[in-house]
C-alpha cells in the first residue's frame, strides 16, 4: 500500500477537477479509444489525473482470456506494445498525473511475465508509482507575494483497484465499497474494477472552528471503457453474462473552501 502527498497551490474561489482513470484495458479491440482519448484530452491545467488500475488489458496468449480476434495490437511483443499505448495516451498530460497505479490485469501480468506494466509507465513519464491501493493527501496552499503560504486545505483520498466478482446489479457494487469507508479516515473513496460509473455519500459531521460542518465521505465507481458487446464477435465480458455498461469516467471538482480547512468535493458523472 503507498501513501502520497500531492501539494496544489490555489487562489481563492478557485476549483481544480480530478479525473480518475480506471479501467480502460488499452489493448483489448473492446475498449472505446475514442470516449478514452476525449476524457484525457478535455481538461485544462486546473485538470489533474490518477490512475487506478486496469488501463492495461493484458490479456496474452496462454491467458483463458485470449482471443485473436479481440487483442488490437499488432506484433507480437503484447505486453509491450501495450505499454507504449500507454505512454502515447497520457505523454501530454504527465505534468498533472498525481500516481499511476496497477489493476488485477496488470498484477496478473506481474505474476507471469515478471514485469510490471503500470510501473513502467510511470517511470516513462516520470510519475510516482502508487501500488494497487493507497491514500493520496491532496493539499492546496495559497502562495504570497512575500513568499510565505497561507494555512493548506486538505483532501484525503483513498483509492483500490477493486476485489472480487464482477456484479450484476445495479446497488451490489456500491454496498460492496460502502463497507470499505468505515476503516479509513478519507473524504474521497475511489474505487474501480466492477466497470460501474456511480457515486454515494455518506453523510458525516465535523467541526471547523466553532462551527459545525457538513463534510460527507463521496464513494465513486470510476467507470470502464470496455464494452461489454462489440459488433462480429464474442467478449469474454459477453460470454461471463456481464451486463451492458455505460461507457466514460468521471470527474470531481474540488474547490478548498475559504470558510473551512475542508475542500468541497462534487463528483460529475460523465468526466
Amino acid at each position: 500500500m503507498q501513501i502520497t502527498t500531492v501539494r496544489i497551490p490555489y487562489e481563492t474561489g478557485q476549483s481544480f477537477m480530478l479525473k480518475p482513470l480506471f479501467d480502460a484495458h488499452l489493448g483489448n479491440r473492446a475498449c472505446d479509444t475514442n470516449a478514452l482519448r476525449k476524457y484525457v484530452q478535455d481538461g485544462d491545467e486546473s485538470t489533474y489525473y490518477m490512475i487506478g488500475g486496469d488501463l492495461y488489458d493484458g490479456v496474452i496468449v496462454g491467458d483463458k482470456r485470449y482471443q485473436k480476434s479481440i487483442d488490437s495490437t499488432e506484433g507480437t511483443e503484447i505486453v509491450d506494445e501495450q505499454v507504449d499505448k500507454g505512454v502515447a495516451l497520457l505523454e501530454t498530460v504527465k505534468d498533472r498525473i498525481i500516481g499511476i497505479g496497477m489493476g488485477n490485469h496488470e498484477y496478473t501480468i506481474l505474476q507471469r511475465c515478471a514485469t510490471n506494466m503500470s510501473k513502467r509507465l510511470a517511470d516513462a513519464l516520470g510519475v510516482p508509482y502508487i501500488g494497487y491501493s493507497g491514500l493520496i493527501r491532496v493539499v492546496f496552499y495559497q502562495e504570497y507575494d512575500d513568499g510565505k503560504t497561507g494555512r493548506g486545505r486538505t483532501c484525503m483520498i483513498r483509492w483500490h483497484h477493486g476485489w472480487g466478482g464482477g456484479t450484476r446489479t445495479q446497488g451490489g457494487s456500491i454496498t460492496k465499497y460502502s463497507k470499505d469507508t468505515a476503516y479509513w479516515d478519507a473524504d474521497l473513496f475511489l474505487y474501480g474494477h466492477d466497470h460501474r460509473l456511480q457515486t454515494d455519500d455518506v453523510p458525516r459531521m465535523t467541526a471547523s472552528g466553532n462551527k459545525l460542518v457538513a463534510n460527507p465521505k463521496r464513494i465513486c465507481l470510476c467507470g470502464s471503457f470496455l464494452r461489454t458487446y462489440i459488433d462480429g464477435d464474442v467478449t469474454y465480458s459477453e460470454r461471463a453474462g456481464y451486463p451492458p455498461i455505460s461507457i466514460g469516467g468521471l470527474s470531481v471538482r474540488m474547490t478548498p473552501d475559504a470558510n473551512s480547512e475542508t475542500v468541497k468535493l462534487s463528483p460529475l458523472l460523465g468526466g
